[in-house]
């Protein structure tokens, strides 16, 4: 038996302020200087976007313990921060209630909506506190960067496209005598910047789209909420490096989104609720059965084990029932900015990934067992 380490990327689903689970999660992930895995890459999208980008940025300019303070210091930029900005989190979200059960609501397109561009700024001064664009730009240029890589979903609005923004993108697509079996799996990310996090964290009912050229010196296009694409990234773990030996052995998903639901679901509430749920699962549902799907190839011979090989997918979907007190998430929480809250899910977030390495079989997905 190899004594070499798991290789591991962990996939972070978004699910707004729920993501601060997902920051607990990472610094857990990061605190065990013995780990028997090594993180090769970090995959997100909105939320858990920005807790993979402050992990992956703090390991590449520092160490673990870089990430784990880069992580808590982007979560408290985002809490609440005295009386007027805890009433103004209570109004966005109790208007968000009221319009999940129904009421009538006047509503304001976040284009012409000051709070929403004031939040903006505020969530691109959290990130960057963390994250130096200059220093990113100059990461996501070098051709011989280590790993571990990172992965971004957004959707281009303007032409309905899934993109990937990354570290170390490759400018060409699949050779004009690339093998017809596989051709179809080579994708073209662009290169990653705090734009492009911002972009996928930008539902277009709450934060106006962000707007970047296709390529350079190209036109103009609107990028939103990762959601709408990949959530989180996945399969593009099973393509990008050409070597099988270089891809992950686990994919660890971080889950915010519960894959089942009890209770009733017959007010309008409860059933708002439950959509956005299945919304932000929708995709992952495809993105895993690709992995599934892959795995079976390999295993058939179809695709050559040179540059595939089988990956193992792991589960770790946060648990509201074991939040501290009497607290049910919601769509509405999402957008909660809590102080308490946010620390309550930061905890849980290294609770249940503690018990997870401690157990990783008992989180087996898909894959070799």
């Amino acid at each position: 038996m190899s004594d070499d380490p798991t290789r591991v990327a962990v996939a972070c689903q978004g699910g707004g302020s729920h993501t601060a689970f997902t920051a607990g999660v990472l610094r857990r992930v990061l605190a065990d200087p013995d780990a028997d895995y090594e993180l090769t890459a970090f995959t997100g999208t909105s939320g858990g976007a920005l807790c993979a980008l402050v992990a992956w940025y703090g390991l590449r300019t520092g160490d673990a313990a870089t990430a784990r303070r880069a992580l808590a210091g982007l979560w408290e930029d985002i809490e609440t921060r005295g009386p007027v900005d805890s009433l103004v989190n209570f109004g966005v979200v109790s208007v968000a209630r009221l319009l999940d059960g129904g009421f009538p609501v006047a509503q304001i397109s976040p284009a012409y909506n000051a709070g929403a561009r004031m939040a903006r700024r505020r969530l691109r001064d959290a990130i960057e506190a963390q994250v130096d664009p200059a220093v990113l730009a100059e990461l996501v240029d070098d051709e011989s960067s280590p790993p571990p890589k990172l992965l971004v979903s957004a959707v281009d609005a303007t032409d309905g496209t899934f993109e990937i923004f990354t570290d170390r993108p490759s400018e060409a697509g699949p050779a004009d005598d690339a093998d017809p079996t596989t051709a179809w799996l080579e994708e073209r990310p662009k290169p990653l910047s705090i734009d492009a996090v911002l972009a996928s964290a930008s539902v277009p009912t709450v934060f106006e789209g962000v707007r970047m050229p296709d390529e350079p010196g190209g036109p103009v296009h609107e990028y939103w909420d990762g959601l709408f694409s990949q959530n989180p990234p996945i399969r593009n773990l099973l393509d990008g490096p050409d070597r099988a030996g270089a891809k992950p052995d686990e994919i660890w998903l971080v889950r915010i989104n519960p894959t089942t639901r009890r209770g009733d679901l017959s007010t309008l509430a409860e059933i708002a609720d439950r959509r956005n749920e299945l919304a932000g699962s929708l995709s992952l549902a495809q993105e895993l059965h690709f992995v599934d799907q892959v795995n079976d190839w390999v295993a058939d011979g179809v695709l050559p084990r040179e540059r595939y090989k089988p990956v193992t997918v792991r589960a770790l979907e946060l648990d509201e029932t074991r939040l501290d007190g009497e607290r049910t998430l919601r769509t509405a929480s999402k957008l909660d900015r809590r102080a308490g809250f946010i620390e309550d899910l930061m905890a849980l977030g290294e609770r249940q990934a503690d018990e997870f390495l401690a157990d990783r079989d008992a989180h087996h997905l898909l894959g070799p067992a």
